[in-house]
């Protein structure tokens, strides 16, 4: 990597950490203060909610990802009217999406109360909750994802980052106050809703004031955005598998089942989201490369980035395995109103999650390379397999029903994008993978008896003693992780650690 990039993967990867860890604390005390004033069956609700409201955001990573891979090239040569074009291209297709939202928020608000059979709340409650929910997601699509889009492209996910950090310290904070003078779900919702849409406004002016973007008349000679249409196909895949836990149980299970699988899913996607922001950056990273045609370079950096995050998601993972359940007891306390402690469901989704970070560079890669419809059949492929799996197992099976099924989904999709780099982008041997797979279930596997075997002899009574024997595990396990890479992966965990302390 240059200094200017190395420069800006640091600043991406410091500021993703510390957001990650803030959005961690806070989504850790924000859940539990919202289920302990109105009940499980309405946090349920608020989860649900966001869930299907979520549906829309779909279409962002679809077009997102098209965008960003068109945007590498003329960014790499400082292509000012090439940008300008791109953006208006964005900016056009999410006035529409934004335009279909808001018709879909109508629908929802109008039904959901018959979707869900919720009995905490009758049918106005439910539907102004819903549109309270949704404006944040509004005026992300009427403001915000274009200016996103352009500096993720522009290895400036940091700025992105920042905002985020100010969005969620600010709505924990409000938050908690409101819960504690007695304000009512729909109060609150609103609240968090009104500062999550100011996020999208100073992203506006960020971009505004750093960028000259014009209104261009190649935006409406020549289309730059030619595979959205396969770039959205992928997402709408890729979101359908990423929710269809949530949506299959609120329909065919009960929104107590819903507050459940959303606490685990709460613990263990901050857990992916930390061990993710150790890549920010890395798809940008990989696309200029590309565009410069820097292949040597290109491969010393996917193994630098495949490390970082093999150390890290074997890491976090395993300590999350281990001292998960005794968190949820702690966090749990006092609540009757449904069975918190579901060990082997944690464990398919910790799986779940592991696989997906290991994916992540093999994914970014395909995405910097703009090859969305030559990689169709693993999004759709992952999606169909996990909604019909979900539907025939969650009535025998419950939570662990869904879990298997996404985990099933995962790997295929991982295996597939593995074997189609090897072949058409990268021509990586697939024994690396191999190798590099059985090396982090080995390390797994083994910090999680060494975790277990400590944990079984003492009784975690409270947060402390839970915060003092994550610190030692942690110590512990990154020991035993760093020890197995450096082992079979030398070469790369030092190129690893000699690109990023480099001043």
């Amino acid at each position: 990597m240059t200094d200017s990039r190395q420069i800006k993967a640091k600043k991406n990867i410091i500021t993703s950490f510390a957001s990650q860890i803030l959005v961690m604390l806070c989504g850790i005390i924000v859940p539990r203060v919202m289920i302990g004033a109105f009940g499980s069956e309405a946090y349920g609700a608020t989860t649900s909610i966001a869930q299907f409201l979520a549906y829309i955001t779909l279409l962002e990573g679809g077009i997102g990802g098209v965008a960003r891979a068109a945007l590498y090239k003329p960014l790499a040569q400082n292509d000012n009217a090439r940008i300008s074009a791109i953006m208006e291209e964005i900016k056009k297709f999410f006035r529409v999406i934004g335009w279909i939202f808001a018709a879909y928020v109508l629908v929802l608000a109008v039904s959901f109360k018959s979707i869900s059979a919720i009995s905490c709340m009758d049918w106005i409650s439910t539907a102004v909750l819903v549109l309270v929910i949704s404006i944040s997601i509004f005026g992300q699509y009427f403001i915000g994802v274009s200016n996103s889009v352009l500096l993720q492209a522009a290895q400036k996910s940091y700025v992105t980052n920042f905002i985020s950090i100010v969005a969620t310290v600010l709505n924990a904070i409000f938050t908690v106050v409101l819960v504690s003078l007695g304000c009512n779900l729909i109060v609150v919702k609103l609240v968090s809703s009104i500062i999550f849409f100011w996020r999208p406004i100073a992203l506006w002016l960020y971009v505004r004031k750093q960028y000259e973007l014009h209104k261009h008349t190649l935006a409406e000679r020549e289309s730059y955005l030619t595979q959205k249409w396969s770039g959205l196909g992928q997402h709408i895949a890729f979101f359908l598998h990423s929710n269809t836990d949530v949506t299959v149980l609120t329909v065919l299970a009960d929104l107590s089942t819903v507050a459940v699988y959303s606490v685990y899913n709460m613990i263990i996607s901050h857990m992916q989201n930390l061990a993710i922001s150790f890549s920010s950056g890395m798809e940008a990273i990989f696309g200029g490369m590309l565009a410069r045609e820097e292949k040597k370079e290109l491969h010393e950096t996917f193994d630098i980035y495949e490390s970082i995050l093999s150390l890290v998601s074997i890491l976090l993972f395993s300590v999350c395995a281990v001292l998960i359940i005794p968190f949820v007891r702690l966090y749990t306390a006092g609540i009757t109103d449904a069975n918190y402690e579901h060990p082997l469901f944690a464990l398919l989704m910790i799986l779940t999650a592991v696989s997906y970070c290991l994916r992540l560079p093999y994914h970014s890669m395909t995405i910097a390379a703009g090859h969305f419809k030559q990689t169709g059949v693993a999004a759709y492929g992952e999606a169909i397999l996990n909604v019909v799996l979900s539907i025939i197992l969650v009535a025998r099976f419950g939570l662990i029903g869904v879990a298997i099924a996404t985990l099933v989904a995962t790997w295929f999709r991982f295996v597939y994008y593995v074997i189609y780099l090897s072949k058409h982008i990268f021509y990586r041997s697939v024994f690396r993978f191999v190798k590099r797979i059985l090396v982090n279930a080995i390390t797994f596997v083994v910090n999680c008896i060494v975790g277990l075997f400590i944990v079984s002899r003492i009784n975690i009574s409270n947060y402390l003693l839970w915060i003092i024997l994550g610190i030692v595990l942690c110590f512990l396990m990154g020991s035993l992780t760093v020890a197995f890479n450096f082992v079979f992966f030398a070469n790369s965990c030092k190129q690893a650690i000699k690109k990023f302390t480099k001043r």
